[in-house]
């Protein structure tokens, strides 16, 4: 597959330093290991067959920024009780996001009325736009639904950079559920290195659309939020065994 050959030619990576994990806690993994797991590089596969990206251009714009999402949210699940609601299960939903909106988004000429050599000459930016869009829909929830302790008895908050050391988490009591759409604008910027959001801003629509996600306006943001919120019902559904059309999409919107 393609992602095992790319994952073989990768540079070996020194260890980590060992940390004796206290019982109750969880270990701080490398985004090499958590993306491993063979149904992720199975979904990372997808991914990069839906771009037709060669292996730089895929490694910069998808791969350089899952890595980085992978080891911010490591372990926390994506909810408490519904969907995902497992270790680990942030980064799968994520990347259930990512590969099921660039299979949704082939049936789109974007910008929507736009003349054909724009939308050819957009073709990369609106998918890596729409591909982020889905990847950090829900990265709010670890700055507000989860509490998050080190082992060190200190409470670990996303913006001061990732986990170095063991872990463990809760569920904050009476939570505001649409607050997470709100968050993720203190996060994004962890994921989407400067270079990436210099190009995706000379886009003007596609730019205002990815700022709409990420600021939970999924009804201002046209397509790109039509697209992320019907991926998002559909690893929600298949996760909990429903049917995508009646699935309660976690961006709040039906």
């Amino acid at each position: 597959m393609l992602f095992n050959l790319f994952h073989r030619k990768r540079q070996k990576l020194p260890p980590l330093l060992t940390v004796s994990v206290t019982e109750g806690y969880l270990p701080i993994e490398s985004a090499h290991t958590l993306l491993a797991a063979e149904h992720r590089r199975q979904l990372l596969d997808r991914i990069w067959q839906y771009t037709a990206l060669s292996h730089a251009q895929f490694t910069q714009l998808y791969l350089n920024p899952i890595h980085r999402y992978a080891e911010q949210v490591q372990q926390l699940p994506a909810s408490e009780t519904h969907h995902h609601a497992y270790l680990g299960g942030m980064l799968d939903h994520g990347l259930e996001l990512v590969a099921c909106s660039l299979k949704l988004r082939q049936s789109y000429l974007l910008p929507t009325g736009a003349a054909p050599e724009d939308q050819a000459a957009q073709t990369d930016a609106w998918s890596a736009g729409i591909a982020y869009g889905a990847l950090l829909h829900d990265i709010g929830k670890i700055a507000v639904d989860l509490l998050v302790e080190r082992q060190d008895g200190l409470v670990w908050h996303p913006w001061q950079g990732t986990l170095d050391q063991p872990y463990r988490f809760r569920y904050l009591k009476g939570r505001d559920y649409h607050l997470h759409g709100a968050a993720a604008g203190l996060l994004y910027t962890r994921i989407l290195d400067r270079p990436i959001l210099d190009w995706l801003s000379r886009f003007p629509s596609l730019w205002a659309s990815l700022l709409y996600v990420l600021a939970g306006q999924y009804e201002r943001a046209g397509v790109l939020g039509e697209l992320v919120i019907q991926a998002d019902r559909v690893s929600t559904a298949q996760n909990i065994g429903g049917n995508p059309s009646k699935a309660r999409s976690s961006s709040g919107f039906n």
